[in-house]
C-alpha cells in the first residue's frame, strides 16, 4: 500500500497544521492524518491515540504499510488520560501540537480539560468537532485559550468547522493561564455551567460564540452555511404550533443567524 485518503475536513486540518516536532492525534481512527503530516515533513514524529482497539489496530497496520513505525507510535487511551497518570510522561511526551477530530464538542472539551497539563505546554492544537461548537468556543475563551483562526469546509452534505488554538497571552504571576471562576468545577458540572452562561447571552453576544467569522476564512462556504441554517430554522418554525415551547428558542437562533449574516454582508 502506498496511498491513503484524507477527507476534505481532514485535509483542511492538515493544511492548517504548523510545522511541529511531536504531534499527538487523539481519536486517530485510521491514522491517515498523522501519516500525511509525517510523510509531508510538517511533523517530525507523532503519537496516535484512540479509545477503541479496532481503529487503533487499523492505524498500526497503516503505519506499518508506510514503514513509519520509527516515527509514529500508537497508544490505547481515552484522550491522554493514560499519560496523565505518570508524571514522567510530561518529559517523555513533550507534544508541541495536537489534533482532535471527528467527535462531539463536549467530548473534545473533556479531553482538553482532563489533560490540561499537556495542552498548556503545546504551541498549537487543532480541533474539528461536530457539535456544541458555541460551548467549545466559550470553554476555550474562559480557560485561557485563544482561537487563532477558524475555517469551514462542506463535505457530504454537512458543514464542518476547523479551529487553530493556542494558549492566550493572558497569564497570571505563576505563569499559568487565567480561568473564569464561574467554571471552577469538575467536568461533570462544566457542560451545564457553559450552557447556562451561553443561554444568558444576548443575541449580539451569542454571535461571537455561535457564528464567528475570521479574516481569511472561506467566505463563500461560511455564507452558504448561514443561508442553509437560516432556511433550516425558518422551515422548522413554520411547522411549530403558536404556543410551542420550542418557538422562542427557534426565534432566538434565527435572530442570531440574521445578525451574523448582516454583519458578513456589510463587511
Amino acid at each position: 500500500m502506498n496511498r491513503y485518503y484524507l477527507s476534505k475536513r481532514l485535509e483542511k486540518v492538515a493544511n492548517m497544521v504548523e510545522p511541529a516536532a511531536f504531534l499527538v492525534d487523539i481519536g486517530c481512527d485510521h491514522g491517515f492524518l498523522a501519516i500525511s503530516l509525517v510523510k509531508s515533513g510538517k511533523v517530525e514524529k507523532a503519537l496516535c491515540t484512540d479509545i477503541n482497539e479496532g481503529p487503533l489496530q487499523r492505524a498500526k497496520e497503516h503505519i506499518m504499510d508506510f514503514n513509519l513505525q520509527g516515527k509514529i507510535e500508537t497508544l490505547l487511551s481515552d484522550g491522554l488520560t493514560e499519560l496523565t497518570v505518570d508524571p514522567a510522561n510530561l518529559t517523555k511526551y513533550e507534544f508541541d501540537s495536537c489534533t482532535i477530530c471527528g467527535m462531539g464538542g463536549l467530548m473534545g472539551v473533556k479531553i482538553i480539560f482532563e489533560a490540561e497539563v499537556f495542552f498548556r505546554k503545546m504551541r498549537y492544537f487543532y480541533l474539528q468537532l461536530q457539535s456544541d461548537i458555541e460551548l467549545v468556543r466559550l470553554y476555550l475563551e474562559s480557560f485561557g485559550y485563544e482561537i487563532v483562526f477558524e475555517d469551514m469546509v462542506f463535505e457530504d452534505g454537512k458543514y464542518y468547522t476547523v479551529m487553530k488554538v493556542r494558549n492566550s497571552d493572558d497569564k497570571n504571576e505563576s505563569g499559568s493561564n487565567k480561568k473564569n471562576s464561574r467554571f471552577d468545577c469538575g467536568f461533570d458540572e462544566l457542560p451545564y455551567r457553559l450552557k447556562e452562561a451561553y443561554d444568558n447571552f444576548s443575541c449580539e453576544e451569542s454571535v461571537r460564540y455561535k457564528y464567528p467569522f475570521y479574516e481569511g476564512e472561506d467566505r463563500e462556504v461560511y455564507k452558504d452555511f448561514l443561508e442553509f441554517m437560516i432556511n433550516k430554522y425558518t422551515e422548522i418554525k413554520k411547522y411549530l404550533p403558536e404556543r410551542s415551547d420550542r418557538l422562542p428558542v427557534i426565534e432566538k437562533e434565527l435572530k442570531i443567524m440574521s445578525i451574523a449574516y448582516e454583519t458578513l454582508m456589510n463587511s
